[in-house]
This record gives structure tokens, sequence and C-alpha cells, in this order.
């Protein structure tokens, strides 16, 4: 026999305010706590206190939001707020089971602590970002008249958050290499602000120990959402664990804050656990609503990707050369009519009273495009080819650099004296064949842009921290590539560039693109150094371009290959070549380069 509608009205109201009360006896508890611990601080809220209000600084003097901000930042502010917040959290305490009690008190937590952090915007951690998230649902979720739909909306938005953190958390911190190496927890327990208690000094004294929890932690934080596909029991006993775990981080590094906004957040997922089979949830339609926009952004990049595609094989696209080991890409500009420099001086000539040729070496992952407004302007009166490597763009060739650019000098029919210009680690590309039979003779200068030092890429590579960060970083644009958020959010790429439109819609459609991240992975790893600083350095002459970011790790690698170097004040390692006012300096001091004879 089926319960009466109001009856089970009144059921899941009960159900949802017992798990309301679980969600909010551990937040009550929590800003208790830090209540206490704001009122019992001296000085550090002063004007010369690292917990001083800055947020006045942001305005200009004498206006209205100043006058308001210089309140919110005086020293009294954090204690009057603490004082009202430790009101609200004894509130909270005693208000089980009162719905309204519990709204009323999040609401003022929730606006003490938002006002606290415009006022000093850092000093919080996870737990405190999350009892935030907690008070601020439910003022939100009250405003919604029908009382079932609001708490219940109310916990499955809080257990969303909750699942959410745990495993973006876990897979953050699969990606960042001191922690899957296990290097973290020992890392941590070794500063002065949280290596102090007696459980730090445990750990540190238990190496293995250590390691293993730093794994283990990246382990069930990713594994988290597993959580819902357990039965009951088992389920509780996991959020058990997980409660402990919070309780030992908290004594490890003498945070006693730090459990409770994450052990109320529990509450919701016991709720949601108690809930399921529901046909119709709030975490089923976000999770479904999130794969249909994930589809359709990895959709739209992927056509994307296409069309910049057909573009390059148009009749203003590349060439492509059918090589005996495979297809090559390849543009080629040439000079126009008129032969005299932009400065009215003649072109530069070789020895044979031709003008050198200019090959223009990409750097990691980068398109051809990326040299557009340098080849642009050498262009004027040299002949530029640009080329992909290996495994880039349209290049299927598995052949060597030196075996490549060979063929396509062949096809376009040059004979004469090169003259090579490198970014990144073109250079180590170059350096393995400037010093080749073929064309040992013809290559006489070289222009080395921000380029990579080979002793410093074998110690990145040699050395797992800063070899795991580089796998971490191509993971997540590998990531933005397939799902294609790299269309919808900002990116290094487009900020350190800036082409006309066609073009930066073709270079950034390439670097983004799956098979030109794995292949630039593939290059990182392969790419030979030994040698090749010797080889760089026995070209006639040789000049080093540096970024302004990059200027003192240039000057170093110039002194090593025996070179002049020239500074792009302002430029950073993309937009030296990739923001036009830099490309123009660049092209310059090429120009001067071959110049000099």
């Amino acid at each position: 026999m089926s319960l009466p509608r109001w009856r089970k009205r009144t059921s899941s109201a009960s159900v949802a305010q017992k798990a309301a009360d679980r969600v909010f006896l551990p937040i009550a508890i929590g800003q208790v706590l830090a209540s206490a611990e704001t009122l019992s601080l001296k000085d550090v809220f002063d004007d010369d206190g690292y917990l001083r209000g800055v947020s006045a600084e942001q305005y200009p003097e004498g206006s209205l939001r100043h006058r308001i901000s210089r309140v919110l930042d005086h020293a009294r502010t954090p204690k009057v707020l603490a004082g009202v917040t430790l009101a609200a959290a004894v509130g909270l305490a005693l208000g089980r089971g009162n719905r309204k009690v519990q709204i009323a008190s999040s609401a003022i937590i929730a606006t003490c602590n938002r006002l606290s952090e415009i006022r000093t915007p850092y000093g919080r951690d996870g737990a405190d970002q999350m009892t935030a998230v907690i008070t601020q649902y439910r003022t939100l979720t009250a405003l919604i008249p029908d009382r079932r739909l609001s708490d219940d909306l109310f916990l499955r938005a809080v257990n969303f958050q909750s699942g959410l953190s745990y495993a973006v958390s876990g897979i953050s911190k699969a990606f960042g290499s001191s922690w899957i190496q296990g290097d973290a927890l020992p890392e941590i327990l070794q500063t002065e602000a949280y290596g102090r208690g007696p459980a730090a000094e445990l750990l540190r004294r238990r190496p293995k120990l250590s390691r293993a929890m730093t794994v283990g932690t990246v382990v069930w934080e990713s594994a988290f959402p597993l959580v819902y596909l357990l039965p009951r029991q088992q389920a509780s006993h996991a959020l058990s664990a997980v409660k402990l775990f919070h309780v030992g981080v908290a004594a490890t590094m003498e945070l006693p804050r730090f459990v409770w906004g994450f052990v109320g957040s529990h509450g919701a997922v016991g709720y949601v656990l108690d809930t399921r089979g529901n046909r119709r949830t709030f975490e089923k339609a976000v999770v479904g609503t999130a794969c249909g926009v994930a589809v359709a952004s990895a959709l739209i990049a992927r056509e994307k990707r296409k069309i910049a595609e057909q573009r390059r094989l148009g009749p203003k696209g590349v060439s492509q050369l059918q090589s005996a080991f495979g297809t090559v890409e390849y543009v080629v500009n040439r000079p126009s009519d008129n032969t005299d420099n932009a400065d009215g001086t003649d072109g530069a000539v070789g020895a044979d009273g031709a003008r050198p040729v200019v090959v223009l070496e990409c750097g990691l992952g980068q398109s051809l495009e990326s040299w557009e407004w340098v080849a642009e302007r050498l262009a004027r009166d040299h002949t530029v080819i640009r080329y992909h490597r290996s495994g880039y763009g349209l290049t299927n060739a598995r052949a060597s650099s030196g075996d490549i650019l060979s063929a396509v000098l062949d096809e376009v029919g040059i004979q004469g004296e090169v003259v090579v210009a490198t970014h990144s680690i073109g250079s180590l590309s170059a350096a393995s064949y400037v010093g080749d039979p073929r064309f040992v003779d013809r290559i006489r200068k070289l222009v080395v842009v921000d380029g990579t030092d080979p002793e410093l890429l074998d110690a990145d590579r040699s050395d797992r921290r800063r070899f795991g960060k580089f796998i971490q970083s191509q993971v997540h644009t590998l990531f933005a590539a397939v799902t294609g958020i790299y269309e919808w959010a900002p990116n290094a790429v487009q900020r350190q560039a800036g082409y006309t439109p066609d073009t930066q819609y073709s270079h950034v459609q390439f670097v983004f693109s799956p098979q030109n991240i794995v292949n630039s992975v593939r290059e990182y790893v392969k790419m030979g150094t030994e040698g090749t600083l010797a080889e760089l350095s026995a070209v006639k002459s040789v000049l080093v371009v540096a970024s302004g970011e990059n200027a003192e790790q240039q000057s170093a690698l110039a002194k090593k290959l025996g070179a002049d170097v020239e500074v792009v004040a302002g430029s950073a390692h993309r937009s030296i070549i990739g923001y036009k006012n830099h490309a123009e300096k660049v092209e310059g001091a090429i120009r001067r380069f071959i110049h000099a004879g």
C-alpha cells in the first residue's frame, strides 16, 4: 500500500531537513572556531599587519566606493564581522530542525565571510571555500517558494560541488609531478608553517609512509565519484574514511578549521545516496547538460580545425612535396619586382651575386604561420622558405630535418647561399644539418631567436619534476584541444600572437591540433642535443635574438655560441615573433645581420 502524497511530501521534507542538520552542525563548529581565532588575534589587522585591509586600493581616492572600502579596511572591522559570525554560528548550531534559523544564519555567515574576503583576499583554504559555497547556496535556494524543491536543490548542489571538488583536486594533482611522484607531502612538511607539529615530525621520520600517503591522496580524490556506485553501507564507510583523512590533515598541519567545511558537505552527499533512483535529479541534469556542451564544443573545434586545414590546401595556402620519404608541407615567399629594401638600400647578395635564401625553422609545436610577420617583410627582397618538420601539419615524412630541407630546396630550385633563422627548439633542429656536407658550405649565417639551450633541455628532461611539469602542460593543452575549450577560454597561444585574422585562425587551430600536440611531446623527448653547441658555433656567423623575458638565459647561450646578442624589450617567448611590433625588430635584426657581410 503506497503512502498518500501529503505523507510522501512530509517524509521527503523530513529527510531533507535531517540532511541539512548534518550539513550545518560541522559548519557551525568551524565558524565558531574561526571567529574565536579572529577575535584572539592582535595587530595583524593594522595598516602594517599582514592581514591589513586592501579593498580600497582598487578604487580612486575620494570616490564613494573608496570611502566605503576604507571602512571595511579598518583594523576593527574583522573583529566586528567575527563577532556577528560567531553569533550566527551559535544560532546555526542551536537551530537543528529549524529551517528558517538555518537560512538566516547562513545568510549572515555568507555575508560576513564575503566582506572579509573582499577586505583581505588571501589566507583562506579549501574548507573556508566550501563553507562559503554551502552558506551561499542555502541563501540563494531559500528564494525558491517551494520548500521541497528548495531544500532538494540546495542539498544536491552542495553534493555536486563536493564531489566535483574532490575529483578535480585529485585529477589536478595527478598532472602535477610532485604529487604523482610522492614528493608533495614531504615538501609541505618541510615548511615552517605546516611542519611544526608532532604528527608532521612523525611523517618526516618515515619518508616512505609520507610518499605513500601523497600518492594515495591522488588516488582516492580522483576516485571519489565512485562512492555513488557503492551500496549505502559501504558508501558510509568510505565517507568516514574521508573524514578521517581531513582530521589527519588538520592534526598534521595544525589547522583546526580545515576539517569542518568538507565534513559538512558530506551531509549532502549522504542525502543524495539516500535518494538514489529518483527519476529527475539535479546531478543528472547537470551531468547531461555538461556532456552535451562538451560534445558540441569538441565537434565545433574539430570542424574548425578541418576548415583551417582546407584553407591551407587552398590556392593561397601551402605547397606539398611528394618526396621519396613522404609528404612535406612548405611555403615559399618570393621577392616582388621591387628589389629595394624597406629602408631604401639594395638587398644583400652572396658570393655568387645572388641574394641568400632565408629558411625559417619553427618552434616546438608551432605553425608555419608563427613566422608570418617576419617572412612577409623579409620576402620583399629575399626568397623565404618555411616548412613543417616530421609529424607536424601535413608533413607525414619520417625523415630528418636535413633530408626534408634538402628536398624542399631541390624542389624550389635553390642552389646558393642559405641563411637559417630559428625559433625556440628550431635551433636544435638546425644543429642537426648545419654541419651536413649538403649545407656546410651554404649555411654561413645563423640567427637564433629565443633558442633552446641544449644543456638546459637535457637538465629539464632528466629532472623528473621539470619533465613532469612539461608533460602536465601538454596534457592540459591536449584536453583543451579535444574538448574545444580553447575556443571559448583565453589561452597563452592567442594572448602571445597578434596576426591578421586569417593567419591567427590558422595558427591557433594548428597549435591546438591533437596530432601536433602529441608530436611536440615526441619531438621534445627525442630531439638530439649531443654536440649541438659545437655544430651551431661552427657556423661562420651566429646572432642570438632574445625576448625580454629570456634575456639573461639567451645571453648565456650567446656566450656558448660565441655570438652577438640583441634583445627585443617587452617581448615574451612566443610574442617575439607573434606580435607585429616585436617581429619587425626581429626582422630588422636578421636583415642587418645578413647585410653585415
